[in-house]
């Protein structure tokens, strides 16, 4: 007589459930596991230069697999335009015509305005003046400028750069501490040097003075560094031309109590001017062309802060124990097939690290993408390729434990 199917599922679920923990709580298991941690500690603290390795690890050094959730599930496109935020794309406008924009955006009364443009040295005079006059006149403008650091370790501001007009009423570097080549991830909204002082970002000056309640959680939030949250695209904000700006081909209506932000915008994809790589980017892998202009990288900072939508990080406890745990549960699945069924060890393993690493790359793009939660597994995936690799080793050191000093152990001699 068969048995009723729900027993098949049964019996079968024991049989897996024993694979996995018959041998979760031996003494073995338990000391191979740290055994793992242990040779990850050792092997990173080796002072030894692979240089066959440094291709593969700058190819991997901006990669992330959380990109993903940004650049191939689509989210930012089913996300609405920010009505908070406008930018006025500056073109190749110069100091006189940025002056008159300025101007311009000031009649229709937005709430704060902001200028994504440096100006290092003086120019035409009469358009300097202009300009000049323009920041003085307008008390709602936050300007642009640049940390320059020094420094071993680029923690020591040397000077400032960009203001070479002195009258805005408020003034915010617009540095994103990025290397060139790698994606913008994170904003350091105050930056101190390491004399104590401390220094407002661009993104932090806008939110302040335009949301203070905003503004509060954000310092809560931003103690060093925040992950940027990118919920769009440059085409998810309105863009206005600086021509028709001028010649009033703007309602009336679109920019009063609204962010007016300033800045450079091209269209043209091998124009890299003020363009910055980021996870949006649609060739998330081996990417050769920045995809964000810098104002749109500072929109959805200002965004992320508006919309109170954070990333929430999972602590470097919570990571370290979800691979301690990773690796426990392998390392008992590894053993008994090891001890048990030695033939089949080796498939059945590679098999077991395919399918785990594919899991949990599946599981942090999902819990990234549906909660906006970051968990780090990289060292859970770490764990499991190297537990196969401990387990000959800890045997040898366990049965010549066990012939010296009696030790018990799960380990034989000759066992296979």
């Amino acid at each position: 007589m068969k048995k009723p199917f729900h027993k098949h599922i049964t019996h079968h679920a024991r049989r897996v459930h024993g694979h996995f923990t018959k041998y979760l709580y031996e003494r073995d298991t338990i000391f191979a596991t740290i055994w793992v941690f242990l040779f990850i500690i050792i092997l990173g603290s080796l002072p030894i230069n692979l240089g066959f390795v440094n291709p593969i690890k700058l190819s991997l050094k901006d990669f992330d697999f959380n990109d993903l959730a940004y650049s191939k599930l689509g989210q930012a496109d089913r996300t609405d335009l920010d009505n908070n935020i406008k930018i006025i794309n500056i073109g190749d406008a110069n100091r006189e015509e940025i002056a008159m924009m300025i101007d311009k955006a000031a009649t229709y009364k937005p709430k704060v305005m902001a200028l994504d443009v440096l100006f290092d040295v003086a120019k035409n005079p009469h358009q300097d003046s202009i300009l000049d006059e323009t920041f003085s006149r307008n008390k709602n403008l936050i300007a642009a400028r640049r940390l320059v650091l020094s420094g071993e370790e680029g923690d020591t501001v040397a000077g400032i750069a960009g203001n070479y007009f002195k009258t805005a009423s408020t003034y915010a570097h617009v540095n994103l501490f990025n290397d060139s080549l790698a994606s913008v991830r994170y904003h350091e909204p105050f930056y101190k040097d390491y004399k104590g002082a401390e220094y407002k970002s661009f993104s932090a000056s806008i939110i302040e003075a335009y949301d203070t309640k905003a503004f509060e959680e954000f310092e809560k939030v931003a103690h060093h560094k925040v992950m940027i949250n990118y919920s769009r695209h440059t085409n998810q904000y309105l863009e206005i031309q600086w021509q028709d700006l001028l010649m009033d081909n703007v309602d009336s209506s679109t920019l009063k109590g609204k962010i007016v932000l300033f800045g450079y915008i091209s269209h043209n994809k091998d124009d890299i001017s003020d363009k910055f790589f980021t996870p949006m980017n649609p060739k998330y892998y081996g990417k050769s062309i920045p995809d964000m202009p810098g104002i749109v990288v500072h929109a959805n900072i200002i965004s992320m802060a508006l919309d109170d939508n954070y990333v929430k990080k999972l602590p470097l406890w919570g990571n370290l124990l979800i691979a301690v745990l990773v690796c426990w549960l392998h390392m008992s699945f590894f053993v008994r097939y090891y001890l048990e069924s030695h033939i089949w060890f080796h498939l059945v393993a590679k098999i077991a690290q395919v399918a785990s690493a594919i899991f949990f790359v599946w599981l942090g793009i999902y819990l990234f993408s549906k909660y906006r939660l970051k968990v780090d597994l990289k060292m859970s995936l770490i764990v499991i390729v190297m537990a196969v690799d401990v387990i000959y080793f800890y045997e040898a050191w366990a049965v010549w434990m066990h012939k010296k000093f009696g030790y018990k152990t799960v380990f034989k001699p000759h066992h296979h």
